[in-house]
């Protein structure tokens, strides 16, 4: 959820965004008072859906209320988020869900019926950098020699892989392109697992991957890490030099997983479940499993105040995006 930070024209937009967090009903109703729903807007069995039924079960075990996982997926993920942007305003429905819903489909999709704004972060649940990853068949040993081979000037264009038009692993590519003055060609896949397939196959000579996805090859020795992408280098790969080691300024980009409920969420109720979230987190056992999907938790500024300027940001460098490569939903 970091990137680079520009912070012009962006004030209004985060009031705007922070007033929801305070804005509801002056009473706020007992919480929980019946069963809470815990939509996950993609199939059964990615990582999105394995860290929220871990979250659902430990909710349930808390508040004493059954947790549904509600699996809805479509649209990118924008049909199971627009359903919860449109329930009843009550901590009883939330979406469990990765940063693209939230800050890139609604810039992609005009029609998906939600803007931001009509959720409330309640926290952020799952960390994981991405890696900028090449085969171990691959000629490029180092981010200096594969951004060398990428110049404009230095033959035909070679491809990267994504896990689709508008996805994560697309538009941080392309962020990759407009820092290092690259012309490296885009071409997408349905999902990681078919990007990688083809990386290793040598259809593709890179791609953008979690260290969820990617943890197994890299354990088998399939691929070579060349960079995660962020400021600094990560403790769940240590060895990884990060692309401002390398020159690379501003190219701060890891997945996210949140926690959302729609607007107008009381203030009472917001708090109840953030502080719910946050205790449940610390719990060593929830770190470990996190840590086995190749992410992590976050622990700093991870408060509903703190975390919408931060999406307000993401949202403006998205939408940035979106426009120069002209995507469009599919």
């Amino acid at each position: 959820m970091r990137h680079t930070r520009r912070h012009a024209a962006l004030g209004l937009a985060a009031i705007a965004f922070g007033l929801a967090l305070n804005a509801g009903p002056a009473q706020a109703q007992a919480f929980p008072s019946k069963p809470i729903r815990l939509v996950i807007p993609f199939p059964p069995g990615g990582a999105t859906d394995v860290v929220g039924r871990i979250l659902a079960r430990r909710m349930a075990e808390d508040t004493g209320q059954q947790v549904i996982v509600d699996n809805r997926p479509g649209a990118g993920g924008g049909l199971g988020t627009a359903f919860v942007a449109k329930a009843e305003p009550d901590g009883h429905t939330l979406v469990l869900v990765p940063g693209g819903p939230i800050t890139v489909v609604p810039h992609v999709n005009k029609d998906i019926g939600y803007k931001m704004t009509d959720l409330v972060p309640v926290a952020m649940v799952f960390r994981s950098p991405f890696l900028l990853v090449v085969s171990t068949n691959s000629p490029f040993k180092t981010m200096a020699d594969l951004l060398e081979r990428g110049k404009p000037a230095a033959g035909a264009p070679l491809a990267y892989g994504s896990s689709g038009v508008g996805a994560l692993s697309h538009l941080g590519a392309e962020m990759l392109n407009a820092t290092a003055g690259t012309a490296f060609v885009h071409v997408p896949y349905k999902g990681t697992p078919g990007t990688l397939q083809a990386l290793l196959a040598g259809d593709i000579q890179w791609a953008l991957a979690t260290g969820n996805d990617a943890k197994g090859n890299l354990e088998g020795g399939r691929l070579r890490p060349l960079a995660v992408m962020s400021a600094k280098r990560t403790a769940l790969f240590p060895q990884v030099p990060a692309m401002a080691e390398q020159g690379l300024k501003g190219l701060d980009l890891d997945v996210w997983f949140g926690l959302f409920a729609p607007a107008r969420l009381p203030p009472a109720t917001l708090e109840q479940l953030n502080r719910l979230v946050r205790k449940i987190m610390a719990e060593p056992e929830f770190a470990a499993k996190m840590r086995e999907l190749g992410g992590e938790v976050p622990t700093e500024a991870n408060t509903p105040a703190a975390i919408a300027p931060a999406l307000e940001r993401e949202s403006a460098e998205f939408q940035k995006v979106v426009r120069q490569v002209g995507v469009k939903a599919e």
